[in-house]
């Protein structure tokens, strides 16, 4: 798909989003936002709150999956456990760590939270090489971009697994696993880097 009709179709997916956001905001009202207020004692929570720590960590092997994988990692990374590189279910990914996020969503326009693994932190699980500098990214719908490893390991730049109430996230809604950034992510300003629906992730 190129960039126009992608751009074409992320643009009608942000008119239905949209419409959605406000249909649902109208049906829930006032109860939905007193259900999300922060006790008056307490602080609201920050853009990133760890949910479970990790028990996978770069430089332990990766068992294979055990269920129907998500995501595949290849190009330059030392830790495999498929031949065609590394291959991820969702109860993998969460062993790397699970954390919640908030951010601004430039499509929906709307703050959503999300839960799922820092990207430089999936990266040194797969064992990506010093050398490498850049990470290419292509989705189910073959659409593609590219994060140089710099803009990664600054960090803010998070693959989304969940939504924020632990649900999957369908492929309709950009699932399995997405890409998501937060508010103050120079990388995340263009909103053609939000890359959804991950099929393979290339470090090169």
């Amino acid at each position: 798909m190129n960039q126009s009709n992608r751009s074409i179709r992320r643009r009608l997916l942000t008119f239905a989003a949209v419409a959605l956001v406000s249909l649902t905001a109208s049906a829930c009202g006032s109860e939905q936002a007193s259900s999300l207020a922060a006790p008056a004692d307490q602080a609201p929570p920050g853009p990133v709150q760890t949910l479970d720590a990790a028990t996978l960590r770069a430089g332990q092997a990766v068992p294979a999956p055990t269920t129907t994988p998500v995501l595949t990692l290849t190009g330059t990374i030392t830790n495999r456990n498929a031949k065609n590189g590394l291959r991820l279910d969702p109860a993998l990914l969460d062993q790397m760590g699970v954390v919640r996020v908030e951010i601004y969503d430039p499509w929906t326009k709307a703050r959503l939270p999300f839960r799922g693994v820092g990207l430089a932190d999936l990266l040194n699980v797969a064992g990506a090489a010093p050398k490498a500098t850049k990470v290419h990214l292509t989705a189910l719908d073959d659409y593609e971009v590219d994060l140089t490893m710099d803009q990664v390991q600054a960090g803010g730049i998070f693959l989304a697994t969940r939504n924020g109430d632990g649900s999957d996230i369908r492929v309709d809604k950009g699932g399995p696993t997405r890409i998501v950034f937060l508010d103050d992510v120079p990388s995340g300003e263009n909103p053609d880097q939000w890359i959804w629906s991950l099929a393979t992730i290339e470090v090169r």
